[in-house]
């Protein structure tokens, strides 16, 4: 399967509710007794699928010059404006930002990924020895990236590129399969399975080891057995977001499965109000349960206003600001 499809809009929805729920408390500690297994299930496998998702249409052997330009408009400018926004939410809301050499504001890493990883899809597939290398290199990058700081999200550019590369290369391959019947049972039972260790081992997980953002020293142990555990994560994680696509329904729910086109909306407009939501308002609601219920439940309302279409009017500028400027005309759905 080669072109976008409905299944592909709804895995794009699924996996972009999945990242406003791990920073919307879930994987904070903000919901005694939920908090910290259901985190944990999601910081497992929510930024694997997302980023398997990034690569999947990306088109190996581009022009490097024209994706360089490209990303640099659709990605880069986006990052410079939410950067400078969100700094100015928390020093509104919390204190001075603390900005350092190398700093990335919150959430913003993925952009700085994304357009490294755009360039290094470049090289595929135009030489056959290029290919060959292009995995165990990889690889190499994963078990090396704990020790170098995250400095411009280095870290977590390296540690994810396989994923994304697992995305562009092997996830097309592999679609039919995931979606016969009897892969979508075994896939239930994996999910389960994988829920059911979490919750379990809630009180004993780090999830400090799904976001790849600290080195071997800060997380103490070996080099190699941290490399070793940081490469076993990211293949649970693939697995697990693989069963999850599975588990998604793949025919079109009208301008639902629309919705999974703009999840750049939805992942860049959540990055300040989740500022908003852990510095001011969380504190002011930590004694009140249906204050935090009524926010655990606006999640899934508030990710898909967010990818509706008069949002995408007002924010179109910051989100998209090249075809904002280009276009003369708002977008439409």
């Amino acid at each position: 399967m080669t072109e976008r499809s409905a299944w592909h809009d709804n895995v794009r929805v699924v996996g972009i509710c999945l990242v406003v729920a791990g920073h919307w408390g879930l994987a904070r500690g903000f919901y005694p007794g939920v908090s910290d297994p259901s985190g944990d299930m999601i910081f497992l496998f929510h930024m694997p699928l997302f980023v398997m998702l990034s690569g999947r249409f990306v088109k190996p052997a581009a022009a490097p010059m024209l994706t360089f330009r490209k990303s640099w408009g659709s990605l880069i400018l986006p990052l410079v404006m939410f950067a400078a926004f969100n700094l100015s939410v928390v020093a509104l809301v919390a204190d001075r930002p603390r900005v350092t050499l190398g700093y990335v504001p919150f959430g913003l890493w993925f952009l700085v990924s994304l357009f490294f990883w755009r360039l290094l899809a470049t090289v595929v597939g135009r030489r056959r020895v290029v290919d060959w290398l292009l995995w165990p290199l990889a690889l190499l990058g994963v078990a090396v990236s704990g020790l170098i700081p995250n400095h411009y999200s280095i870290m977590r550019t390296l540690a994810f590129f396989p994923v994304f590369l697992f995305g562009m290369q092997i996830l097309p391959q592999i679609e039919t399969w995931l979606r016969r019947p009897w892969v979508r049972v075994s896939s239930g039972a994996v999910v389960a399975v994988a829920g059911s260790v979490v919750w379990a081992n809630a009180a004993r997980i780090q999830n400090v080891w799904f976001q790849h953002r600290l080195t071997y020293a800060e997380l103490g142990g070996s080099a190699t057995r941290s490399a070793g555990i940081r490469i076993l994560v990211l293949v649970i994680g693939v697995v697990v977001s693989c069963a999850v696509m599975s588990l998604v329904p793949e025919r079109r729910a009208g301008r639902l499965s629309e919705l999974g086109r703009y999840t750049l909306y939805a992942y860049l407009i959540h990055l300040p109000v989740t500022l908003v939501l852990n510095f001011w308002l969380s504190p002011r609601i930590e004694d009140r349960p249906a204050a935090r219920l009524a926010l655990l439940l606006a999640m899934v309302p508030f990710t898909l206003l967010a990818m509706s279409r008069p949002v995408r009017r007002l924010t179109e500028p910051m989100v998209e600001p090249v075809k904002f400027a280009t276009s003369g005309h708002p977008t439409s759905a």
